[in-house]
């Protein structure tokens, strides 16, 4: 191990392929908003996830989160479920304010599909209305 991570872990490039592999599963979300969300992701992640070492992933602590926290979830989310979300909006740090949102018929790709509008809303507002714990003037 180096540093904490196997050597195994070398950054591999995201391509197109990969990008809509990770983020949709087949028939889940009409084919024009997956090539959406692969740009998308290809744009603000260029390295691909390493989806096989979830166990790195889950190992974020949320108590150690103090910070004003929005967690926003798509009540048909495959990837995330509700139930999983409860349990990391439940164990997040205390002290600061957090909020979890949960946008009907909504899916993984919620930011990119017809729920898009509320997705922005919820976002723009948990930053406008500010929150305690944060030094920020958003």
């Amino acid at each position: 191990k180096n540093g904490g991570y196997s050597n195994e872990h070398v950054a591999i490039v995201n391509e197109y392929d990969a990008a809509i592999e990770d983020f949709t599963i087949e028939g889940s979300i009409a084919p024009d908003q997956a090539k959406l969300f692969a740009q998308a992701a290809l744009v603000s992640d260029p390295l691909k996830a390493i989806w096989s070492r979830l166990d790195e992933f889950n190992n974020c602590d949320p108590a150690r989160v103090n910070v004003p926290t929005l967690v926003v979830a798509g009540d048909q989310d495959p990837y995330a479920p509700l139930r999983v979300q409860s349990e990391l909006f439940s164990n997040l740090g205390r002290g600061a304010d957090r909020t979890w949102s949960i946008i009907a018929d909504a899916d993984h790709a919620v930011h990119l599909l017809e729920g898009r509008t509320r997705f922005i809303r919820t976002v723009k507002s948990f930053v406008q209305n500010g929150r305690k714990g944060s030094s920020s003037p958003f």
